[in-house]
């Protein structure tokens, strides 16, 4: 792994190696040795997917959660400070252990130091009922996002029409015991609680309201809507990100209104087939021209780079038996989403990515699905410099700064890249 790694970056001399090996470990995840997960870190919040390759009962076995994120920096590549989302994976070539301070080693061979993320100052602060405020708002981007799960499934399990690579609903069940108590709707109320006691840390800087998708539009609006709203009349200092599928374009100006700086209503995948076969609820209760329509038009609304729709990169070369539908080719597959960030970007949108995770208990996991190989995020995080650079676009407001040394954006490497 080491030795294809150094090969890797010997060809892609244009890209940062923090990049490289980032989403190497974020493809592959991290072990943890049992030494290491002695340290004081934040641990990982499972409220809204698991994103680790390993099996929910293979994780809880540990007896201790690993931490949200690690920081990897130094070491023989003088690596630059890198942020990465904890992706706990035993069979993983990456390995976190003690060796007088924390390392980052592959083949045995250690890389890079390690520091896992602090736990925040409002950590343990308990809320009404004793829920504690880290089960309402964890910390995400090295503790600069107050992160809310509003909402914790997803209605498109009911119909059998849920994305093929999330695993929402089954994160629910899995890890229910972190819940203390909160059901899969977490009160209004309480996220106001928690964003204000979090909105106290000087470390926060933004926060975000995301969760499941409710099929009926216009009741998922409403819904998204008076959490917005309970939230700003508490905390208006804040910036606040807002993930919901394509809203309709009428509704948008109340959630300016309210308070919605940053608004990300999710594509997931650029291919006309690809989203109807790997996200046929969004297919089917919107419509893919119709949810890029809605995408567009909210730039009117939110302005020219607080739009920002993600994909999960690399769900376009998902490939098995069982769906053989995705791109065989690393040139293909970039081909197709750079298609996609070209017309976004031309129309002033900025889209933005997560490095696909392969969870056990989703479809694609549960299907024999494999990951695309670590040159295709290469070669797409290239071309989306390069789609940036002709167009003149920001880059997605509301993830903090970019570039590598810099950027907290812990599941993708593409605001590593530059400045």
């Amino acid at each position: 792994m080491l030795r294809s790694l150094l090969e890797i970056m010997d060809r892609y001399p244009d890209l940062p190696r923090e990049v490289i090996l980032k989403e190497s470990i974020l493809l592959n995840g991290l072990s943890f040795s049992d030494s290491a997960l002695q340290a004081s870190y934040q641990e990982k919040a499972y409220y809204l997917f698991t994103f680790d390759p390993d099996d929910p009962e293979h994780v809880k076995g540990r007896g201790r959660v690993v931490p949200q994120e690690v920081r990897i920096s130094g070491g023989p590549l003088g690596l630059r400070a890198t942020v990465i989302q904890s992706r706990h994976s035993s069979r993983s070539p990456f390995r976190v252990d003690l060796e007088e301070n924390l390392k980052l080693f592959v083949d045995g061979q250690p890389i890079a130091d390690v520091e896992f993320v602090p736990r925040p100052s409002y950590y343990g602060q308990a809320l009404r009922d004793g829920i504690r405020v880290e089960e309402v708002a964890p910390a995400i981007y090295w503790g600069e996002t107050a992160d809310v799960t509003a909402y914790r499934i997803c209605e498109y399990w009911n119909v059998n029409q849920q994305c093929k690579f999330c695993d929402i609903n089954e994160n629910f069940r899995s890890w229910g015991h972190l819940r203390k108590g909160l059901g899969a709707v977490v009160p209004r109320e309480l996220v106001a609680d928690a964003v204000e006691v979090a909105s106290r840390d000087p470390g926060v800087r933004r926060y975000l309201i995301t969760g499941g998708t409710i099929r009926d539009g216009l009741k998922e609006a409403e819904f998204y809507l008076q959490y917005v709203k309970e939230v700003e009349e508490r905390v208006s200092s804040l910036p606040a990100r807002l993930n919901t599928q394509a809203l309709r374009v009428e509704v948008l100006p109340r959630f300016y209104e309210a308070g919605v700086d940053y608004y990300h209503p999710n594509l997931e995948v650029w291919d006309e087939k690809l989203f109807a076969l790997i996200s046929p609820g969004k297919n089917l209760n919107i419509g893919r021209d119709e949810w890029i329509r809605r995408t567009v038009e909210a730039v009117k609304v939110f302005g020219v780079g607080n739009v920002s729709p993600n994909f999960v990169a690399g769900i376009e070369m998902a490939y098995s038996p069982d769906f053989p539908h995705g791109f065989r080719k690393v040139e293909e597959a970039v081909k197709s989403t750079a298609s996609g960030i070209e017309f976004l970007m031309s129309r002033d949108v900025t889209p933005k990515f997560d490095t696909w995770g392969l969870e056990p208990r989703s479809w694609f996991g549960i299907h024999g699905v494999s990951p695309p190989p670590l040159e295709y995020y290469l070669e797409l995080y290239r071309a989306y410099r390069d789609l940036r650079r002709k167009y003149g676009m920001p880059w997605p407001r509301g993830l903090g700064d970019s570039g590598p040394g810099v950027s907290k954006v812990p599941a993708s490497g593409f605001m590593d890249v530059e400045f």
